[in-house]
């Protein structure tokens, strides 16, 4: 049983954008995620997103970060199209 949500750390603001565009998702360890990302993915590709990385390893890790984010998304919204579609 989770007791506890943990969040990730980003701004109120951009909270609210994730939140409007449906990105943010509760995993089964009660935390605040990016679909398709756990945690710790999570927390970077936000810290990417706020910042970009001096450093080109950690760009080049945020960029696999956000293809697998948006192949999450993808996966997710061909679902929803596939429910909606099914309805007509």
């Amino acid at each position: 049983m989770v007791t506890h949500l943990q969040t990730l750390a980003i701004p109120d603001a951009l909270r609210a954008q994730l939140a409007a565009e449906n990105l943010l998702a509760i995993n089964s360890h009660g935390q605040e995620v990016l679909h398709g990302l756990d945690f710790a993915e999570s927390q970077l590709l936000v810290e990417c997103t706020e910042a970009s990385p001096d450093d080109a390893a950690r760009r080049e890790r945020c960029a696999e970060l956000v293809v697998k984010h948006e192949r999450a998304r993808l996966r997710i919204a061909t679902v929803d199209d596939e429910r909606t579609a099914s309805k007509f």
